[in-house]
């Protein structure tokens, strides 16, 4: 399964966040009333399964395929502790043998943990949309309304940069493939500003 190799560079990716965060001095790393932005990339899998880094922890039969996707958000922070953010991401096609590129956007309310930390986690809840372009597979476009989570965590940097990874689960109700998870694992580089 083409998994493996974007597994090993998102569990790369983490092993850096963390050894940033246990070597940068103390900062504030959450200021109210800031907005980042945040850049990033990495795997998307269909959720036939819910898996966290290939580790299978809900086997599901039906879709099992896997993109790359890439993308954008931005947040807002209202409080030390709460945020609002809007996100988009696109993969342009989710798996070897689909056609389906899958185009998601929502807007959510991120909660941060520990927010005086050099490294901070965070959870998310929300809502968008999900939109399937399968024309060329012979299924008609979709477009469907989808809940979030989020579980996260972002290493400020201390000069206005931050790197961010990030999980996300997105539960579709109602799509051409009837209904399932459709889950987000990246990397990002952002700014604060």
């Amino acid at each position: 399964m083409a998994l493996w190799p974007k597994t090993s560079v998102v569990l790369t990716g983490l092993v850096m966040l963390l050894g940033l965060w246990a070597s940068s001095p103390a900062q504030a790393a959450i200021e109210p009333g800031s907005t980042e932005v945040v850049i990033f990339g990495g795997g998307e899998h269909d959720g036939a399964q819910l898996s966290i880094f290939g580790l299978v922890l809900l086997p599901k039969p039906g879709l099992d395929e896997s993109g790359f996707v890439v993308g954008a958000s931005v947040t807002h922070l209202l409080s030390s502790r709460l945020g609002i953010e809007l996100d988009y991401g696109y993969d342009p096609r989710l798996g070897e043998t689909s056609e389906a590129a899958v185009t998601t956007a929502t807007a959510g309310l991120m909660y941060h943990v520990n927010p005086g930390d050099k490294g901070v986690l965070y959870l998310g809840a929300g809502g968008g949309a999900a939109w399937f372009d399968a024309a060329d597979a012979g299924v008609n476009n979709d477009t469907v309304g989808m809940g979030m989570a989020a579980i996260g965590v972002k290493v400020y940097l201390g000069t206005g940069l931050l790197l961010r990874a990030d999980f996300r689960g997105f539960y579709v109700p109602s799509t051409f493939a009837d209904q399932y998870l459709l889950q987000r694992t990246t990397i990002g580089l952002g700014v604060r500003f």
